[in-house]
């Protein structure tokens, strides 16, 4: 068992006591529970604090999510190790703690103590002290966050800091008619990770006018790390509103210090390589703007999913102190705009100089803030918050072994015997080269082209939503390479279905909490069986341990069973065979996290269907014209393939059986002279094309036959597919709210030929017919 953990070369200073996380699969048995796991450095447990996300039947871990402090060497790699058998780390010196207090809560991390506001207040942060001060209200308003601070010494990158007295007052928004909407918390505080190395709570509320009327609700989260005086704050704009949109203007906050002198130095900072600084004396005003006409005419070679740039702004006083803010992934999620003089900060999460914004019904949004206290030097301070700012947007992430995953049985048999360079080539090229859209909506997603120019969006761009699970291709990649982009492209994008392609709040209930199909403006489309997927969400979760994830899945599948009670989907050849084929990869998936009975219910009674239908036509036909019941190879795949993951789990026999019969029969009726299938069994459509997912299908019916015929079959199709390799066609370009860079084909390119890549080539290998 490889063990090792892997921190590849990133920040050319020592990061001393970083806190940081891992996520570890582990097969059935081999971890009783998470107590049992600790990460060593140097073969010397150090502070860890493990969290179980899966678990399998006998109660054993199935999945760890770990926070720990790592000491790690600046220009270097460095590999730590993790036990299930060794001693429990240290507490650290200076844990992270959540305390109740009537209803709010104090958060300490050693270096800091925040008070969290009560219920019915805008103060969802009410105070931040240096450890050992008490904090007072005031007359004022209450304000949403303070910070008093004592002079300190943090360490290295933190230098010794004056006292300081700050108002952060917001969110508030503003909408199309001016009104200004301020951010109120209805619910106490609920702690979902109590440290000592990372504490996160959460409260949630809605924005309120001044005559206490409501709009959008959100959620906030606040972390603290051990030891640290920085923390990170999460806003989640959720739109649950009974009317189809809300048109926002603008949505902000302020910083605003008390008492200032007006001698405050000012920085407001940009990067795509290195940072430029724009820096104001005696409370000048600086500021800057992100906006589509920037990223079109700004070249950056970097992978955006893991970094793009850092975006910041600094209040200084001298013999007082100062806050840095940073705005999480600010170019791909623009607009967005800071401003500092004076008085404090300002922080535009959707500046009121862009277009004003439409948020439809059933959307949400997160955006994330990185609060950095500092002492009054400004020269120094400025060196330190440019590097806890960029770490901040580029964090070290550990990298597990290929064989850690594999031998834990979590994912799919995705590892193929002998590394074969073209196919890796073409994974890698086809992960990489995709069009992506930037935008506060729409980054973590991006447009087809061939929707496009069909005209399904009316002359707007057709984005994906994450169609065939680009997630979970993500990190199957990631497992399979250990390359770590391949793990922040799950995060970007498994974080965008989150949001915004699942539909938060609808009256209908075949759309609440369903994801909705690839369409205009994301979420302007419906909700279908065939286009739902929860795998990459459940990726998410354990990555990141947010529970958020893992409800949105079951979400999904509680959508996907209320479709799956309309009559179309209670008879057989009343639908494609991929409407309930996907459901039933879904379902499966579901019962596999949490091993939940209810989903294996109606995956049962899709299974049933299958083989019904299967006996009743000889074969999944579909209904097409009127008067037409017609074979569709690639949809007929996704069911075979669907049917393997139920294989997996059950072992039924009846299921191999109907998975090698339906392949048989596309060889026989669907497979023509020129060694390829067909799109559709109709004279008017039997034009090439079927679409690449039947590889999968045969690498399985090979699987449970051993029959090598179905990998000779699906041979020619195979090298048409690794020959297909397409490049972007228009660069970057501005469209409504966003800016579109086609660096490739859509993102479904990717997801849909991934599977099929991975599964047939497997097979053909073992087949002894690939070398």
């Amino acid at each position: 068992m490889n063990n090792a953990l892997t921190f590849p070369k990133l920040s050319r200073f020592d990061r001393v006591q970083e806190p940081c996380n891992v996520a570890v699969p582990f097969a059935a048995g081999v971890l009783p529970t998470a107590a049992d796991f600790v990460i060593l450095d140097d073969g010397q447990p150090i502070p860890t604090q493990p969290l179980a996300t899966a678990s399998w039947p006998d109660g054993s871990v199935k999945w760890v999510h770990a926070d720990f402090l790592a000491n790690l060497p600046g220009n270097q790699s460095k590999t730590f190790n993790w036990s299930t058998n060794s001693p429990a780390g240290p507490t650290p010196a200076s844990p992270a703690t959540a305390e109740r207090e009537a209803d709010t809560c104090l958060l300490k991390t050693g270096a800091v103590t925040i008070r969290l506001g009560a219920p019915g207040t805008t103060q969802a942060i009410a105070g931040i002290a240096i450890q050992g001060f008490e904090l007072s209200s005031d007359e004022r308003p209450p304000p949403l966050l303070s910070l008093l601070s004592e002079q300190r010494n943090f360490g290295a990158h933190c230098s010794a800091i004056g006292e300081v007295t700050d108002d952060v007052l917001g969110p508030v928004l503003v909408d199309e008619s001016g009104t200004e909407w301020t951010a109120v918390l209805d619910d106490e505080w609920n702690i979902l990770r109590e440290g000592p190395i990372h504490v996160i709570v959460e409260a949630s509320g809605k924005h309120r006018n001044a005559a206490g009327d409501s709009l959008l609700d959100f959620a906030i989260r606040c972390h603290v790390f051990a030891g640290k005086p920085w923390f990170q704050v999460d806003y989640r704009l959720i739109n649950r509103e009974e009317t189809a949109h809300v048109m926002l203007h603008s949505l902000g906050l302020k910083i605003r210090p008390s008492a200032p002198t007006g001698d405050a130095h000012t920085a407001v900072a940009t990067s795509n390589y290195r940072t430029r600084i724009k820096q104001g004396e005696n409370g000048k005003q600086v500021s800057h703007c992100i906006d589509a006409e920037q990223l079109v005419y700004e070249a950056n070679e970097q992978v955006p999913e893991t970094n793009y740039g850092t975006f910041w702004a600094d209040w200084t006083e001298p013999n007082r102190g100062g806050l840095c803010v940073t705005v999480h992934q600010a170019h791909q999620n623009f607009p967005k705009a800071l401003s500092a003089d004076g008085n404090g900060i300002d922080i535009w999460l959707y500046p009121d100089q862009s277009p004003p914004l439409c948020v439809r019904q059933g959307v949400a949004r997160t955006q994330r803030l990185l609060f950095h206290p500092h002492g009054a030097n400004v020269e120094a301070a400025i060196d330190d918050v440019k590097i806890r700012s960029l770490q901040f947007q580029m964090p070290d992430r550990p990298i597990l072994s290929a064989e850690t995953y594999r031998d834990a049985g979590v994912f799919e048999p995705v590892w193929i015997g002998e590394s074969v360079q073209r196919i890796e080539a073409f994974l890698f090229d086809s992960a990489d080269n995709r069009a992506r859209g930037y935008g506060i909506l729409n980054w973590g997603d991006g447009p087809d082209s061939g929707y496009t120019n069909q005209g399904r969006g009316h002359g707007k761009p057709v984005w994906t939503n994450n169609e065939y699970d680009l997630p979970h291709a993500a990190m199957l990649m990631f497992a399979r390479t250990g390359e770590r982009r391949m793990l922040d492209y799950l995060l970007v994008a498994a974080e965008h279905q989150m949001d915004v392609d699942v539909c938060h709040f609808s009256a209908d209930p075949l759309r609440h909490e369903g994801q909705l199909v690839h369409t205009a403006h994301h979420v302007t489309g419906g909700v279908t069986p065939s286009h739902e997927w929860v795998e990459g969400l459940l990726d998410l979760y354990h990555m990141t341990a947010d529970p958020t994830a893992l409800e949105t899945a079951i979400g999904i599948g509680q959508n996907l069973r209320r479709h799956l009670e309309r009559p179309q989907f209670r008879q057989a050849a009343a639908s494609s065979a991929r409407e309930t084929g996907w459901a039933l990869r879904a379902l499966t998936a579901l019962y596999r996290e949490t091993g939940d009975a209810e989903w294996m219910e109606p995956a049962a009674f899709i299974v049933e269907q299958f083989q019904t239908w299967q006996e009743e036509y000889g074969a999944w036909l579909a209904p097409y014209t009127d008067h037409t019941l017609v074979r569709v190879p690639f949809m007929i795949s996704v069911a075979a393939s669907s049917l393997m993951r139920h294989y997996w789990v059950t072992g039924a026999p009846q299921v191999g059986e109907m998975i090698v019969a339906a392949m048989r029969d596309l060889i026989t009726h669907s497979l023509r002279s020129d060694g390829r299938f067909y799109y559709k069994e109709l004279p008017s459509l039997e034009r090439r094309g079927a679409g690449f997912y039947v590889l999968e299908a045969l690498a399985y019916a090979y699987d449970i036959s051993g029959d090598d015929a179905f990998i000779r079959a699906g041979l020619p199709t195979f090298e048409e597919l690794l020959g297909s390799r397409a490049s972007g066609t228009r660069g970057k370009y501005a469209i409504d709210d966003a800016v579109i860079w086609e660096a490739g084909p859509s993102p479904k390119a990717f997801a849909s030929t991934f599977p099929p890549v991975v599964m047939f080539a497997r097979a053909a290998v073992d087949a002894g017919l690939l070398q």
